[in-house]
């Protein structure tokens, strides 16, 4: 099967900063989309507060998207949802912290912005990314994006010369970002209007 290339809608402007958000490490990245063009401003991780409660994480964690904000002033805010970790792999324990977690960073840039932020399952973000039949895996995603970019992954490395999970984080808030943009830019398809059957 072949893929045809992304088309875009080249009068279309926009910053979008995307979040990959877990309670170990949030995954953030700043795109522009200018011209047709889509180019990688930023991209980082960031470490939520550890042996604290659950209330001083939350309140560094907005913390740290108010800085975003301030930083880059997006035209949209996207945020990867948290359908994906509802498989069997995850306890409820897990489930609800990320939901918290998720759903506080949404509710405090829809106060700070009066806007609210889009949220994109997994699922949609890389069947839109992807370029083979197949859904590609979380250790696929950076040279995906990379691909996507035109550019090679910014990887980090350990002391041992191996990859830091963290990539893989910012992986997934490039993709966020990326799957937003070319949702947005691409021609939507016509809907045929439906003719009325003429009555006998």
């Amino acid at each position: 099967m072949i893929f045809a290339p992304f088309s875009f809608d080249i009068f279309l402007c926009m910053r979008v900063l995307s979040l990959d958000a877990s309670s170990t490490t949030i995954g953030c990245a700043v795109i522009d989309f200018v011209g047709g063009k889509i180019k990688l401003k930023h991209q980082s991780y960031y470490k939520p507060l550890k042996k604290v409660s659950i209330f001083e994480m939350l309140s560094d964690i907005q913390t740290f998207v108010t800085t975003q904000l301030e930083t880059w002033k997006p035209d949209d805010f996207v945020i990867e949802d948290i359908v994906q970790y509802m498989a069997k792999r995850s306890g409820a324990k897990t489930i609800i912290l990320l939901a918290i977690l998720n759903r506080t960073i949404c509710l405090h840039y829809y106060n700070t912005t009066n806007k609210e932020p889009v949220l994109l399952n997994v699922m949609k973000i890389r069947h839109t990314l992807k370029k083979t039949p197949v859904f590609p895996k979380k250790e696929e995603m950076p040279e995906l994006v990379a691909e996507h970019l035109g550019i090679e992954f910014p990887y980090e490395y350990n002391r041992n010369g191996k990859i830091k999970t963290e990539s893989y984080d910012v992986a997934d808030a490039i993709a966020v970002g990326l799957a937003h943009i070319k949702i947005q830019s691409s021609p939507k398809p016509v809907k045929k209007s439906k003719k009325k059957k003429k009555k006998k």
